[in-house]
C-alpha cells in the first residue's frame, strides 16, 4: 500500500493488559495494525518501548516515513488531563503518575502533534462516528473489560465535564441486591472482568478447600482456580450452573443499577456496552441488563433510550484514537487560517 496525499495519522491504545498501535487517516479505517501484550512487571517504561519499536514497524509495512505522520492520538488506560497531555494514574500499571506522555511522544517519536484521552472516551468517539453510536446523540458508551470505564458524547464529541473527564461509571456505588443487608459496592468491584473471575476463584478455593473438586467452572479451569477468567463463569452459566448464574446475575444486577441513575441523570438516546465481559452475548448480559433497567429506570425516561453493542471490535480504541488525531489536524489547520485572516 502506498501513502496518499491525505494526512496520515498515528493512533494508540494503551491498556491495562494490551498495548495497540494503528495508522490510517482518522476516516473509520485502518491502514496498518500492531498488537502486543502489556507486561505489566516492566511499568510504563516498558511500555514506552514497545511503542518506540512498533512505529518504525507500522510505517515500513506501507512504504510511509516518521515525518509522514502528521499527528498522534493515544487512547490511554487511566485518567489523563487531556489539556496538559499527562497521563494521571493507571491502576494496572506502575509508573504512569503524572507522567507527560505528550511531551514523551513529541520527543521521542519526532510528532509534534498529540492529542491524548481516557481509553474509554476515546473508544466512544470512534462508535459515535464510524459504529454503533453513528446518528444518535446523547451517546453513552460504557466499556466493561479488566476495569470499567464511560464515556459521554454530544454530537461525535466527548463531553469531559469541567476538565478532568467525566463519566467514571466503574467508580459509581451500586446496591448489592444479593446480600440480605443490601451491600454498597462499587460497580467495577463487581461487574468488571476482574471481580468476576475473583469472584469465581474465590469460591473454587472455598470448594477445593472442603475437598469439593466437581465445580463446573473449576472443570473448565483444570482444576485451578488462578485459570478461571470470565469466559468460563458465563460458559458455565449458559450450561445451566447454579453458582456461575448467581455470580453473573450479580454483575447484571449491579450493572442496571449504574446504568439506571446514568439514565436518570443524562437521558442518553443510546446506551452502548463494550468490552470483553460483553461478549458474553445477548441472552446472558444484554437482555437480562435491558430487562432490569426497564424496570426500575425512572418512567417517563422509559422507552426513550435503547441498549446495544459496540460495533468496532477489538480495534475500537485505534480507531478513536485516530479521530483525536484526526481533530488535532483539522483544529489546527482553522487555527492557521483563522490567523492568516486576521488584519495586521
Amino acid at each position: 500500500m502506498t501513502v496518499t496525499n491525505q494526512p496520515l495519522l498515528l493512533g494508540i491504545e494503551i491498556g491495562g493488559t494490551k498495548l495497540q498501535l494503528g495508522l490510517g487517516r482518522g476516516d473509520g479505517e485502518i491502514v496498518a495494525l500492531e498488537r502486543r501484550t502489556i507486561e505489566p512487571a516492566q511499568g510504563a517504561r516498558g511500555i514506552l518501548a514497545q511503542i518506540g519499536e512498533l512505529v518504525p514497524i507500522l510505517q515500513s509495512r506501507i512504504g510511509a516515513t516518521r515525518d509522514q505522520v502528521a499527528a498522534v492520538g493515544i487512547g490511554f488506560g487511566g485518567p489523563v488531563d487531556a489539556n496538559t497531555g499527562v497521563t494521571t494514574k493507571s491502576h494496572q500499571v506502575t509508573g504512569w503518575d503524572q507522567f507527560p506522555l505528550a511531551k514523551w511522544v513529541r520527543a521521542n517519536l519526532q510528532i509534534p502533534l498529540v492529542s491524548i484521552q481516557n481509553d474509554a472516551d476515546t473508544a466512544g468517539l470512534a462508535e459515535a462516528r464510524f459504529g454503533a453510536g453513528v446518528g444518535f446523540s446523547p451517546l453513552l458508551y460504557v466499556t466493561i473489560g479488566s476495569g470499567i470505564g464511560g464515556g459521554l458524547l454530544l454530537d461525535g464529541q466527548i463531553y469531559r465535564g469541567s476538565g478532568a473527564g467525566a463519566l467514571e461509571i466503574g467508580h459509581l456505588w451500586v446496591i448489592d441486591r444479593t446480600t440480605s443487608d443490601f451491600d454498597v459496592i462499587k460497580l467495577e468491584d463487581v461487574a468488571s472482568g476482574w471481580a468476576i473471575a475473583g469472584a469465581a476463584r474465590n469460591y473454587a478455593e472455598r470448594q477445593l478447600a472442603d475437598g469439593l473438586t466437581h465445580w463446573k467452572v473449576l472443570e473448565l479451569a483444570g482444576g485451578v482456580p488462578a485459570r478461571i477468567d470470565t469466559t468460563m463463569v458465563a460458559d458455565a452459566a449458559k450450561a445451566g450452573d447454579q453458582e456461575a448464574s448467581f455470580i453473573l446475575g450479580k454483575a447484571v444486577l449491579a450493572m442496571a443499577h449504574a446504568l439506571n441513575q446514568a439514565v436518570t441523570l443524562l437521558a442518553p438516546h443510546r446506551i452502548i456496552l463494550g468490552g470483553g465481559v460483553s461478549l458474553i452475548g445477548e441472552e446472558f448480559w444484554f437482555e437480562p441488563i435491558r430487562n432490569q433497567l426497564n424496570l426500575n429506570v425512572f418512567p417517563p425516561f422509559r422507552g426513550t433510550f435503547d441498549v446495544v453493542p459496540a460495533a468496532l471490535g477489538e480495534d475500537v480504541v485505534v480507531q478513536g484514537a485516530l479521530a483525536l488525531a484526526r481533530d488535532a489536524v483539522l483544529n489546527t489547520q482553522r487555527s492557521t487560517d483563522v490567523a492568516e485572516t486576521r488584519p495586521s
